[in-house]
């Protein structure tokens, strides 16, 4: 075997491996981020309550769900030295969540050697392609004034559901709601 078909195969192997690890790591990878009013007081905030809607805000499969993610949600607040209160008149701020999936096709592309159907002659570098399927799940935390009734703060997270995130839900919601609020109040 010639010394520039084992460096070219390495290359190329070193290529293929770099590429799994990519779509591996970011399979695991939650995505966080948030944006506020900087004109908002946020150290005037001291009591929350929850928005309330005359329609329900999420068409879940499990509806066990929401009630997860607003457990989750008073339980870091309240870790947070924030109060809830039950009537939103007595609240300085109040809270509401959106959360949500869809399914998501990743498609890669990365170069792979290939010699011929007969296995001789130099070797030249095709595409392979791999295609997968996969649930993305969102969940979105919103914080309005309770006396302007203005949006003041707004975080979200991303993250692919794996088959496990779906069967028992609670920590990743915990997870996800720990990541969010870690930006709540904004520095």
């Amino acid at each position: 075997m010639s010394t520039a078909w084992t460096k070219s195969a390495g290359r190329a192997a070193g290529i293929a491996l770099i590429a799994m690890v990519v779509v591996i790591a970011g399979c695991e990878t939650m995505r966080v981020g948030s944006d506020y009013d900087h004109r908002a007081d946020f150290s005037a905030y001291h009591r929350f309550a929850w928005l309330t809607l005359d329609y329900p805000r999420t068409r879940v499969m499990n509806p066990l769900v929401p009630l997860r993610v607003r457990e989750a949600i008073e339980q870091t607040l309240a870790r947070k030295g924030y109060e809830r209160v039950d009537d939103p008149a007595a609240a300085d701020f109040v809270v509401d969540f959106t959360i949500g999936s869809r399914e998501r096709i990743d498609v890669q592309s990365y170069p792979a050697p290939y010699r011929g159907p007969w296995g001789w002659g130099y070797p030249y570098f095709g595409n392979e392609v791999s295609v997968r399927r996969y649930r993305d799940g969102t969940l979105a935390i919103d914080v309005f004034d309770a006396r302007t009734r203005q949006p003041v703060w707004h975080g979200w997270a991303k993250k692919e559901l794996t088959r496990a995130d779906l069967q028992n839900p609670g920590e990743p919601i915990r997870k996800a709601v720990d990541a969010v609020l870690a930006n709540f109040p904004p520095h």
